[in-house]
């Protein structure tokens, strides 16, 4: 499938914490040209190398510049070389102090997550970006690092809604609950997310790809399908195979005209960075047959399109598809900030006739 082209004098974006690029791909898709992307995880700088890969053998045609650095290292050098005042500026911190998991991990906000968030907020004030978006887990909106956000924007004179909001919503075909921030530079906001459409099933992420990898089922999926089939007949369903947490008695099933829950990193690399097996099952109720989903298919559950190459690692194209916004619904969101744009410059072009 060939890459979208993008003009020339397109407007530009700068990404911080960019992971494998899913913010990118829907910038790319909505035609905006992102120039510059920061991300490293120091605790895990072979990952992060391999991410990076990831990302350059996407976007380096368009341009970018993808940064190996922490954004805390390059905020201590004033963002050398990222252009100033670019349409949009993006964030998406590290969320595991902030996720559902962590409340059961006993994981809480750390300095890492406030020394990040202050570094976020030197980017705003620096690069004054005409828009600024941040995404995280849910559980954000009630730390520190939040708080340091907001106050800066407030300072540089940005007006922003906070919403929350499950991607399923917005046509992607997976239950993703997530903090999505829109901030705009000196101009009041109406509507900062585009509207939410109808949900999609991940039944049609299988089109045309073959299933070739038969797998046995595990004694939690058997109980999964056997419940579903009590509760009625189905053709197929996809079955969680890894991540189902201890003392579950059932692994989560979802029918073909059902969104796939949180696709996560967890699902394809365990917390030693070691590589995990498939990580969903197909189940064809109709042949009783079980098969691994193919890769393809858990990207486009995960809202990529068919053109964002992935690598032929498991492990690490699960990642990035895990750490990722998804692209459709990053899409939708910064077209509608475009259309804002475009709306607004008619409207003074009216005034001044």
């Amino acid at each position: 499938m060939r890459k979208p082209k993008i003009r020339k004098d397109a407007p530009i974006a700068v990404t911080l914490f960019s992971g494998g690029g899913g913010v990118e791909t829907g910038l790319i898709q909505a035609g905006i040209r992102p120039v510059v992307s920061v991300d490293c995880d120091p605790d895990d700088e072979a990952f992060s190398r391999q991410i990076r890969f990831c990302r350059d053998h996407n976007f380096e045609r368009y341009g970018t510049i993808s940064y190996l650095a922490t954004v805390q290292e390059v905020a201590e050098r004033n963002f050398p070389g990222i252009p100033r005042n670019p349409f949009i500026l993006h964030a998406s911190p590290v969320c595991s102090s902030f996720s559902k998991l962590s409340s059961l991990t006993g994981k809480k906000e750390n300095k890492k997550d406030v020394f990040a968030a202050i570094a976020t907020a030197k980017a705003i004030e620096i690069l004054q970006p005409q828009w600024f978006t941040l995404e995280n887990a849910v559980g954000y909106r009630q730390s520190e690092s939040y708080r340091v956000i907001v106050r800066t924007l407030a300072r540089c004179n940005y007006y922003f809604d906070c919403q929350e909001i499950d991607m399923a919503n917005f046509g992607v075909p997976q239950n993703r609950c997530r903090l999505i921030l829109v901030a705009r530079l000196n101009s009041l906001l109406r509507k900062a997310l585009p509207l939410t459409g109808s949900c999609r099933g991940w039944g049609d992420c299988l089109n045309g790809l073959p299933l070739v990898k038969p797998e046995r089922l595990l004694e939690q999926q058997k109980k999964s399908i056997l419940l579903a089939n009590l509760k009625g007949h189905f053709d197929a369903a996809i079955v969680q195979r890894v991540g189902v947490c201890k003392g579950k008695d059932k692994a989560s099933l979802r029918r073909q005209s059902e969104p796939c829950w949180t696709i996560t990193k967890a699902m394809f690399r365990d917390n030693r960075g070691s590589s995990r097996g498939g990580a969903i099952t197909y189940w064809d109720n109709l042949s009783k047959k079980a098969y691994r989903l193919p890769m393809r298919a858990i990207a486009r559950i995960g809202g990529f399109p068919d053109w964002y190459e992935f690598s032929t690692t498991p492990s690490l194209a699960g990642s990035v598809i895990g750490l990722s916004v998804p692209p459709y619904f990053a899409k939708q969101l910064f077209e509608h900030l475009l259309q804002i744009n475009s709306v607004d410059s008619q409207a003074i072009y009216s005034l001044r006739r």
